[in-house]
């Protein structure tokens, strides 16, 4: 596949973005979204690469470097699988929500709570 060139750009106002996108060498084409636009770019975009990684290995995070979001707001409430759901407003992808069996909510819970008992430290960067 030719690589491909991707810009984008926020409006002054930051009220819509234009993409422009075309091959490395050559013409590219480019289109404003306001931000619902965006939005539905995106979560298609999300849809796709859902698709393109079904049924690939998925590896363990331990040790893993990930892209952390300081303080977002957050929710949880029962999910109807047995288990919570953990909802994130996450900037650049919107409300989103895990569903957490059981378990796996006990293993966050004793996580968290092992961790409130470690002395308060302050990290100039979160991971």
């Amino acid at each position: 596949m030719p690589e491909a060139r991707v810009t984008v750009r926020v409006g002054d106002n930051r009220q819509s973005v234009t993409i422009e996108m075309g091959p490395v060498e050559g013409p590219s084409a480019a289109i404003a979204l306001d931000l619902e636009q965006l939005t539905k770019v995106i979560n298609s975009l999300g849809q796709a690469r859902t698709q393109m990684v079904e049924g690939q290995r998925v590896e363990p995070l331990e040790g893993t470097k990930v892209k952390t979001i300081a303080n977002p707001k957050w929710y949880i409430q029962e999910a109807p699988i047995d288990g919570s759901l953990l909802a994130f407003s996450h900037p650049a992808y919107g409300p989103m929500a895990f569903a957490i069996p059981r378990d796996e909510a006990a293993k966050i819970v004793g996580i968290l709570t092992s961790h409130l008992s470690l002395p308060v430290c302050r990290q100039e960067k979160p991971n």
